[in-house]
Order: structure tokens, then C-alpha cells, then sequence
């Protein structure tokens, strides 16, 4: 079996029962530890917190590719560039992700004009805090400085985590916070985001020689530093308790891929949020197929925004995806036994175990026609909805923003290059439900002030049934009354052509708005009227009339001599007779016309001009009673055909 390449390594995607408890904080503030100072820290060691990359971070955890730096110019299944090893992460989505991806990260966004703006957290839904203090908002891609001027976002980059407990030597630690971003002790930690159950914090930093995860910086030769293992403490590394993860459960979902990943688990539970809010990184094991989990055959090291999500209600996702930073051994498949560790600011690991079966791997499978055209359908309709629409707009506001997001992320699977079955559904279902979430008007016609014509716009009295605000709709004139056909070919049956009655801005009418009646008209043969009188909240009517004329025949030349030739056609049922007409010219200028009664299927044309090409076309026609007076209605001629007359 070819070795698969599987590395998106933890695609935290958004799915999930909405979770509207609160989450509970196991640690204890009443019995927090005192703050260790820089001057009171003990073995020659300073400890902080330091900023460092995907690589440094997992270089020492014997993780798969540790060290791999390499990136990737092929995207994923969700057309993200997250196929690299250890390398920054770079996405281009503009809505989902950016805020939500970098709770514990250092994150720069690019724009199109070259500037860029490091991210420190995010202060609401659309203020960025930049690591400089400054602020800029953010509107959907859209950056705008404090000078009032707009920038486009190109994309970005995460580059790895921010808050890192480290021990620094003393004598090197000048040369640490020299090359590296440092929170000392009785400093501040911040980050998240609020929305839904997740929260945004604000903690004291106070490491030690025992607080959990901490790595051992050691300064090189060269001036460089490494890394070591992260350690298992019992501090927190704040001034709070450490804390544990409860009420969380770890489910595998189906495999569907709808986030690039290869391999999908969520964790979800009223105590996902607190987790969530503070989580770091995740290590994911794989036993193949011993379900005692002793013997591991790989182990995998995420990235946070590329493998890490989390919903505001819906859990945290993880995902594994083909990349450099993933690959499955020769001869395994993913499925059998994995357990997944989490890494969270100021709580104990939490690992959860899992088993996968096949049913569990995704297949990346191509969106069908009736998959894509349903979630165009479902954006054409959010696109279409205004604030206008909703009940009360400002008690819905983060309701508003996040159905905005989700159409932001709709769009943005569209406009992918290759559409797959799990993104596209994945997207369809996230905006239904984001629209789902809104309170919309549902007016009610209460009482119509003036009724629509063919010619003019009406109006009408409108209350909510939802919130009951009362206010005037306009009654939209209809001015699009058609019939499906104005010619019908004449038979023994009874036929009436349909008849479309639609409104000014396109919508069709229902039935109760409107009865059709139809008549023989007494002076033309073969005409018929449709009335379409309004009625409802209209008024007035419109005439139309079509005709109903004998079926069209076609015709074939045959048996020429020097001064005749032989005209048949295919016979028509119903009709009185047929008229066959013959001339020099194809225009038929001078042409003469001879009859055949209903009964005949063929004429000799006789007394014909040796050595000349004669047109011949043939019609057929019916005799009918318009005032006790026999009048003729035709049909359309057919094709003309062409035969010369012999020479001698």
C-alpha cells in the first residue's frame, strides 16, 4: 500500500449540538499561588512565557517531521494552503478562521498593498489589538487603519504559539528577550475571543520550575536557542490553580472532509468552551490496530489554525490532513486506535482515546450539481436579506455578524477553483443554520388602501406575526400577463393555451388572484379571446387572444415529364382540403393554386413549361361558420420543394 500523506494534522472544524450551558472553571481563584518574581527565581533559571514557532515548539516532542520547516504550494480539499510541515501558516479566507484560529498564536496579516499588522488579540467582533497597542478594525478581508484609510486583505500568517512557558539561564536571558517575545512573571496573558460559550481572558503569568509544559531554553553556539521537551507540572504558569478539562467528549466523525481533513474527531460538552478558550496544541497518537494503546507506530504535532478549530457552539474540531507534517506509515490505513492530547494555557493535559473505522476516513469526494446549485440557491437568498428584515436589529446584532460569517464562508466555497462534496455541504449547512438563528419579519397583509392594476402599483397595510410591527407594503402592479402560445395547430379537442400572470418585480401570482375565461370570437375565423380579470388585493383586466389554425403538411415532387409533375404531401386529419400552389419563381410571383379535398395525399400539376424548375409548396385549410357565413382558415404553407420539367 502507498504511503498516504495525511496533514492537515487537526483541522478544527465547527460542527456539533449547540452547547447554551455555561462552562464551569475547575480551578480554584481563592487558592492561587504567589507570584514568582524574576529576582526570586531559583537554579540560575528565569522563567516566562516566550513566543515560538511551529518548529521550535515540536522540534523535541518526537513528533513526525519534527524540524520541517518545508511548506507547500498545493492546497487542500478546502483550498487552503496547509499541506506544509512546521512551516507559518498561510490561509486566504477572509471571514471564519482569523479571529477564531488565533487565540494562543502570533499571527501578521498581509495586505494587497504590502503593509502588514501584527495580531495580539481580538478586542470585539471587528477591533483588532495589534502587538504595538494600536488598534485597526476588520470588516470581512477589509482592514482600516486608525487614519481612516482602507486596506485589502491578501492573507496571513500564524507562525506559532505565543505563550510558551520557558526556563532561561540567567546569564542568557538578555540574549533571550533580545530574539524573542517575552511575558515575565505579574504580567499580562491575553487573547480569545467572545462569542457564543467561547470567552476571552486575561490572566497574571507566574511560571516556575513546575509549572506544566514548560520547555528548557538552551542558548547555542551560534547565539541560536533550542528547546527541549515540555514537562509535566502541577502549576498552571498563571496566578490561578490548574486547571482540568471535565464534561468533555471526544467524538470521530463521519467521513466527510469537510475542512481539508483526512481524519476528524470533535470535542464537545459543557466543558469544551473552557478548554477551548485556552487551548494550544494537540498531539495525536496512533496505535494501529492495538487497542491497548502501548505500542504506538506514529505520532503527529498540530499547528494551531491549520489543525485546530473551535465553534462558538458547536465544539472544537480537530482534523488530520495530507501534508508534510503528517504521514501515514507503510501499510496502514488511519484506521484502528489514536488518542489525541490536548495543550491548553494553564491546564492539565487532557487526552481523550478513540477508535477509527473506515466509515471515519474521508474520500474527498466531488460535490454533485444538485449539492452546488443548492448552496447558490441558499446565498442567493441570504444575500438578498437586509437588517431591514429582521425583528428588533439590534438584540440580534452578534446573531447578524455570525450569519454574516457563515455567508462570507458560503461565498468563499464557491468561488473555489474544485468543489467537494464536504465543504460545500459543510458550508450549506452552517448558513442554514445562521439563518435559521435570525428572528425575520413575517408580514401579514392586514388591510389593502389601494389594489394593484395592470398599470399601477397598490398598497396595503402589513403586521408581523412575529413581533407584530405594523407598517405599508406596496402591492406590486401586474404588468406581465402572457399566454404560453398565441398560435395552437387546430384538432378535435378542446384547447386552451396557458395562461402566466406574474407582477412587476417577477413574482407570479397565486390562483385566488386572479380567473381566466375564454371565447370564440364571432367575426374572425379560428380567433379565440382570454380574459384574466384580477381580483384580491387587484383589480382590473386584460384581453388577449390567440388563433387555432389546421396543421402544417409537408410536400415531395415526383414523375416529371416535359408538361407536368407529380405533388404529394402527408395527409392532415380535420380539415376540409388542401391547396397546392406552383410558380417559376421562388418568391412564387404569378403562382397558381389548385385545390385537393381532404381525402387526397398527392396532384399532377399539368400543363408545366418544358425545361423549367418549378417552386411547389402545399397548405392545407378548414372551413368553418362565423355568423352562419363559411369562412377559411389556413395553415402555414409548407417547406417549398423544387423539380425542373424535362427537356423532350
Amino acid at each position: 500500500m502507498r504511503k498516504r500523506v495525511i496533514g492537515k494534522a487537526f483541522a478544527f472544524a465547527l460542527t456539533g449540538a449547540m452547547v447554551l450551558t455555561s462552562c464551569p472553571i475547575t480551578g480554584s481563584i481563592f487558592n492561587a499561588p504567589r507570584i514568582v518574581k524574576a529576582a526570586e527565581q531559583s537554579d540560575d533559571y528565569v522563567y516566562c512565557y516566550a513566543g515560538l514557532t511551529w518548529n521550535e515548539y515540536w522540534k523535541a516532542e518526537q513528533v513526525y517531521a519534527a524540524g520541517n520547516t518545508g511548506s507547500s504550494n498545493v492546497t487542500d480539499s478546502h483550498n487552503e494552503l496547509d499541506k506544509g510541515g512546521y512551516d507559518a501558516v498561510t490561509r486566504a479566507t477572509k471571514s471564519h478562521g482569523l479571529h477564531r484560529g488565533s487565540f494562543q498564536c502570533n499571527t501578521t496579516i498581509k495586505t494587497t498593498d504590502g503593509n502588514q499588522y501584527a495580531v495580539s488579540y481580538w478586542k470585539d467582533r471587528q477591533t483588532i489589538v495589534l502587538t504595538d497597542g494600536s488598534e485597526v478594525t476588520f470588516n470581512n478581508g477589509t482592514i482600516t487603519d486608525a487614519a481612516g484609510k482602507t486596506h485589502d486583505m491578501d492573507y496571513y500568517e500564524i507562525y506559532g504559539l505565543k505563550y510558551v512557558p520557558v526556563a532561561v539561564k540567567a546569564s542568557d536571558y538578555a540574549a533571550f528577550k533580545a530574539k524573542y517575545s517575552v511575558v515575565e512573571n505579574a504580567g499580562t496573558l491575553v487573547g480569545g475571543f467572545a462569542e457564543g460559550v467561547l470567552k476571552s481572558y486575561s490572566l497574571t503569568a507566574n511560571v516556575t520550575k513546575d509549572t506544566n509544559g514548560l520547555k528548557i531554553a538552551t542558548k547555542n553556539a551560534d547565539g541560536s536557542f533550542s528547546f527541549g521537551a515540555r514537562q509535566t507540572g502541577k502549576d498552571s504558569g498563571t496566578t490561578e490553580a490548574l486547571q482540568k478539562a471535565e464534561n468533555v467528549t471526544a467524538t470521530v466523525k463521519d467521513g466527510k472532509g469537510s475542512y481539508g481533513e483526512f481524519l476528524r474527531v470533535d470535542l464537545t460538552g459543557d466543558g469544551y468552551c473552557a478548554l477551548g478558550d485556552k487551548m494550544q496544541a494537540v498531539k495525536w497518537t496512533y496505535y494501529g490496530k492495538d487497542s491497548t494503546y502501548k505500542k504506538a507506530v506514529a505520532t503527529y504535532g498540530t499547528k494551531f489554525a491549520a489543525d485546530n478549530w473551535m465553534h462558538k457552539s458547536k465544539g472544537i474540531q480537530l482534523g488530520l490532513t495530507d501534508s508534510i507534517r503528517c504521514q501515514l506509515p507503510k501499510g496502514y490505513d488511519g484506521t484502528g486506535y489514536w488518542t489525541l492530547t490536548v495543550y491548553a494555557l494553564g491546564y492539565e493535559d487532557s487526552t481523550f482515546n478513540v477508535k477509527v473505522e473506515t466509515t471515519n476516513i474521508a474520500k474527498h469526494t466531488f460535490a454533485t450539481t444538485a449539492e452546488v446549485n443548492n448552496l447558490k440557491a441558499t446565498v442567493a437568498k441570504a444575500k438578498a436579506l437586509t437588517t431591514d428584515d429582521l425583528c428588533d436589529s439590534d438584540s440580534q446584532k452578534d446573531k447578524w455578524a455570525d450569519f454574516q460569517l457563515e455567508l462570507g464562508e458560503a461565498e468563499d466555497a464557491l468561488a473555489a477553483k474544485t468543489y467537494y462534496s464536504g465543504n460545500i455541504n459543510e458550508a450549506q449547512q452552517h448558513l442554514t443554520a445562521a439563518m435559521d438563528a435570525l428572528k425575520l419579519h413575517d408580514y401579514k397583509t392586514t388591510a389593502v388602501t389601494v389594489k394593484a392594476t395592470p398599470d399601477k402599483d397598490g398598497s396595503a397595510s402589513k403586521k408581523c406575526s412575529v413581533c407584530g410591527k405594523e407598517s405599508t407594503v406596496v402591492i406590486n402592479k401586474v404588468s406581465n400577463i402572457k399566454l404560453a402560445k398565441t398560435t395552437l395547430t387546430y384538432n378535435k379537442k378542446d384547447q386552451k393555451p396557458a395562461v402566466t400572470v406574474k407582477d412587476s418585480a417577477g413574482n407570479t401570482l397565486k390562483a385566488a388572484d386572479y380567473s381566466v375565461s375564454y371565447a370564440k370570437d364571432s367575426k374572425k375565423p379560428g380567433v379565440y379571446s382570454v380574459k384574466v380579470t384580477l381580483k384580491g388585493n387587484y383589480s382590473g383586466s386584460k384581453t388577449l387572444s390567440y388563433t387555432i389554425i389546421p396543421s402544417k403538411t409537408t410536400v415531395k415532387l415526383s414523375a416529371a415529364t416535359k408538361s407536368s409533375l407529380k405533388a404529394s404531401w402527408s395527409k392532415v386529419t380535420d380539415i376540409t382540403g388542401y391547396e397546392v400552389q406552383y410558380a417559376t419563381a421562388n418568391s412564387f410571383k404569378g403562382a397558381k393554386t389548385v385545390k385537393a379535398n381532404a381525402k387526397a395525399t398527392s396532384t399532377t400539376l399539368k400543363k408545366l413549361t418544358k425545361n423549367k424548375k418549378y417552386y411547389v409548396r402545399v397548405r392545407s385549410y378548414k372551413t368553418v361558420k362565423v355568423n352562419g357565413k363559411n369562412k377559411t382558415i389556413y395553415s402555414a404553407w409548407s417547406a417549398n420543394k423544387t423539380l425542373s420539367t424535362k427537356k423532350k
